[in-house]
């Protein structure tokens, strides 16, 4: 008597089954990496804002405590308002002046082959609020159009300058970082607030 052979294949609907189900798990953990990529990018973009708020607040002081250089002790520049909010004891922008070479004005721009930051004696730091970029305005150019700006921070939405007591002894800083590629229009969207007090160096 033969012996039949029952060995069978899966059918199309099993087949259609398996990939159904293969499908569906495939696409929930491509839902979840795409979740925890989306959540570690936008970490690392606050974590990047609350850097750049650090070294922005280090960039300023470090200008701000020079406000107001004397080296030769000249009381030409003595007497003279060594920074300047524009009016009041706050502001976005802040005017400093100092005297660099010693020469008793406050109208020079040094050239200097280092890596400093301050080469004119009168500069003006602002919020460039077009760019969300804090600058460095050399006005001792003539023309406003070619005056040398430096870029101080970027992804800066606020910037606020006070002088607490008007004693023009220190100046207090607010601003805040947005961090960069995280849209307003998320729902975890955050920004990062920081304040600082810098001390005047020469007052």
């Amino acid at each position: 008597m033969k012996s039949k052979n029952r060995e069978q294949g899966f059918s199309l609907i099993e087949v259609t089954i398996a990939l159904a189900v293969m499908t569906t798990v495939m696409g929930v953990a491509f839902t979840l990496l795409n979740g925890f990529q989306q959540t570690h990018q936008r970490e690392e973009a606050y974590a990047d804002a609350a850097r750049n708020a650090r070294f922005a607040v280090a960039r300023l002081e470090e200008i701000v405590r020079s406000a107001g250089t004397n080296p030769t002790g000249k009381t030409a520049v003595n007497w003279l308002t060594f920074v300047d909010f524009g009016g009041g004891n706050t502001g976005s922008s802040m005017h400093l002046i100092s005297d660099l070479n010693g020469d008793g004005l406050t109208n020079s721009t040094i050239t200097s082959d280092s890596d400093v930051i301050i080469t004119s004696e009168n500069v003006t730091l602002r919020l460039d609020t077009s760019t969300n970029m804090i600058v460095l305005v050399d006005n001792n150019q003539a023309l406003s159009s070619t005056r040398r700006t430096v870029p101080i921070a970027e992804n800066i939405r606020s910037l606020t300058f006070t002088d607490p007591d008007a004693s023009r002894r220190q100046v207090d800083v607010d601003l805040i970082a947005v961090p960069s590629g995280v849209p307003t229009s998320d729902k975890r969207y955050r920004e990062v607030h920081y304040t600082a007090t810098i001390r005047l160096r020469n007052r």
